[in-house]
């Protein structure tokens, strides 16, 4: 696995005063799950505490946008970060290594977006049609083909998450919804303007983490799998991270629309926490302590997708903790960001559960931290409760947030 984008190495600075008193971190993409500045802030904050020190090396196994990479540069420490999905990986590269003319990389999109396309022919995928137009569609195909004809790196990516930021709004599915739903009664819209508010928005998220980044302090984003990192033993002195929760996101599924305009494959097999062509296991499976109900009673073991999907990604975890056990030197902490949620009207013990999993891949010093989450949430604190889908006109779900936390 290379490093994609990585910055040359250079002499770390301190936290503080050395690194940024107050990092700054914008949204850059409709994303599931973002790591909120609140928890990674608390979770940098518990880590430091532990180390009695700031950590040397940041390794965020499950990087997502990179917005743990961004806080750590921001704060004077280097990072490595891992992620499976390769949207992940695109924002959080621009989020790293933004156009160096932000000026000049909104104008191209005005200038693009402004052109009348008028060919018929086009190689975009039917299903995508489908959701975003015949209209949209060729649009997106002449976006896609200036983007890739764009020979600067950083410009041509930040061109691409444009492109990426504007499906969804200019499609027909239900605006207010995380996870993808139609709604009857909306048209797909012209990309050209939605193209422009993202481009704009854009340009202000990285605006606004440029003057907080510390640039001489090493961050690296690598598009890999978090139960076999490409990194020697005892490498790292801290793993900051939000990990999946289960089988709540299906990280492909989410943006389907951007996998389906710049054909990317969908690996959902390969997520921990899928949901879907699992095959049943023969192979006696024990849950950890306070899931062994759900997974024998609720979820009746392999019988169902629901014990199936529990099975693989405890068993996923498993072989993370135990890859983050070589990577972690002795005296290095995790710190992970967690929540307990209410499925059934029954407590899902999501963070007890990793907990037991960090002592039996011989962690120790186990802390859990419940968060304060009344203003900010790592979680949507919303729910359609007739679907199950997270929308901002859901009724309140009962969500408990959480830091664990261990030591090697």
């Amino acid at each position: 696995m290379a490093p994609l984008g990585a910055e040359p190495s250079a002499t770390t600075r301190q936290w503080q005063p050395g690194g940024c008193k107050k990092p700054v971190l914008g949204w850059f993409h409709r994303y599931p799950a973002r790591f909120h500045i609140d928890a990674i802030r608390e979770a940098f904050a518990f880590a430091r505490k532990r180390l009695d020190a700031p950590p040397s090396l940041v390794l965020d196994p499950f990087s997502g946008t990179g917005a743990t990479l961004a806080f750590a540069r921001q704060a004077g420490i280097p990072s490595y970060g891992i992620e499976l999905t390769p949207l992940g990986v695109l924002i959080a590269q621009v989020r790293l290594w933004p156009p160096r003319d932000l000026d000049a990389a909104l104008q191209m999109v005005e200038q693009l977006a402004s052109v009348r396309v008028t060919r018929q022919v086009h190689r975009i995928a039917p299903d995508l049609v489908s959701w975003i137009g015949k209209a949209n569609a060729r649009s997106l195909a002449y976006l896609i083909e200036k983007a890739q004809e764009v020979a600067d790196a950083r410009l041509r990516r930040w061109l691409m998450l444009t492109i990426s930021s504007s499906l969804r709004p200019c499609s027909v599915w239900l605006s207010g919804s995380i996870k993808p739903q139609i709604d009857p009664n909306r048209a797909p819209s012209p990309l050209g303007e939605h193209l422009v508010r993202a481009a704009r928005q854009l340009k202000r998220d990285c605006e606004n983490e440029l003057r907080a980044h510390v640039r001489t302090v090493r961050a690296t984003i690598v598009r890999g799998d978090a139960r076999q990192v490409a990194l020697p033993d005892e490498a790292v002195d801290a793993v900051i991270t939000s990990p999946p929760y289960e089988c709540m996101y299906d990280y492909f599924d989410v943006h389907r629309l951007t996998y389906l305009a710049f054909g990317w494959k969908q690996e959902r097999e390969r997520q921990i926490g899928c949901s879907a062509k699992i095959a049943p296991d023969g192979v006696a499976f024990t849950p950890p302590q306070l899931m062994e109900s759900w997974y024998v009673k609720e979820f009746r073991r392999e019988e169902t997708i629901d014990g199936r999907a529990l099975r693989h990604y405890f068993d996923g975890m498993n072989t993370h903790f135990a890859e983050m056990r070589r990577v972690v030197r002795k005296g290095g902490v995790l710190v992970y960001a967690l929540a307990d949620s209410m499925r059934r009207g029954k407590r899902f013990a999501l963070v007890e559960a990793v907990a037991e999993q960090m002592k039996a891949a011989d962690f120790g010093h186990i802390r859990i931290k419940y968060r304060e989450t009344s203003n900010q949430r790592i979680l949507p604190s919303r729910r359609d409760v007739s679907t199950g889908r997270f929308s901002s006109k859901g009724r309140a779900v009962e969500i408990e947030e959480a830091l664990v936390s261990a030591r090697a």
